[in-house]
């Protein structure tokens, strides 16, 4: 009978495969049978642990975001400010994409672009992540270095695109160049929009 361990490697290693495959050539282009030979398993074996391809696709990121979120309280720990929490979140989660790539491509190219990605546990979780967000532009208002009339929304939803915007083109482009290239002038530049003039 295998044990804890030996379920929990075999369920990494077809995590592992799939996540390389999907990044390689596509989720789209992915079959159940590669992800399973890639794993040194059959398809038989795969479905003891995941219900397919899809179910797979949800559970990548799922693993990482969770990741994310524990880092991320720890990250703006004893940080004064709202525009230098703003920049840690910014330079954090950047180089914990270029530390990630083959998650960062999972979730910005293909989940994504899932019709079912709103309704899932990872999308929950990215909901969580961007929270903190919220928090730092409420903490701006309030303190008074950002407009006083500042939605934290609306502040939220810029920031994000921005962000995602900078991903997803690196990751487009074969991530051929640095996320930070040229970072602090894009910062400078969204983070004067909400500035207390």
């Amino acid at each position: 009978m295998p044990n804890k361990n030996s379920k929990g490697n075999t369920k990494n290693r077809i995590i592992e495969s799939a996540k390389k495959l999907f990044a390689e050539q596509g989720y789209q282009k992915t079959t159940v049978m590669e992800i399973s030979k890639q794993a040194g398993l059959s398809e038989a074996a795969l479905y003891e642990y995941f219900q397919g391809k899809e179910d797979l696709l949800l559970t990548i990121p799922d693993l990482w975001v969770s990741e994310l979120i524990k880092d991320l309280k720890e990250q703006l720990f004893g940080i004064k400010g709202s525009f230098n929490k703003l920049r840690k979140f910014l330079w954090w989660y950047l180089r914990r994409i270029e530390e990630a790539p083959l998650d960062a491509k999972i979730v910005y190219l293909f989940l994504k672009t899932n019709a079912n990605f709103m309704d899932t546990e990872v999308y929950s979780n990215v909901k969580i992540l961007y929270s903190y967000l919220i928090d730092i532009f409420e903490e701006g208002r309030t303190s008074g270095e950002m407009k006083p009339d500042l939605n934290p929304y609306f502040a939220r939803t810029i920031f994000i695109g921005t962000m995602e915007h900078i991903v997803t083109r690196w990751l487009l482009k074969d991530m051929s160049y640095s996320l930070f290239d040229n970072l602090e002038d894009t910062f400078d530049l969204m983070v004067d929009a909400y500035r207390s003039k």
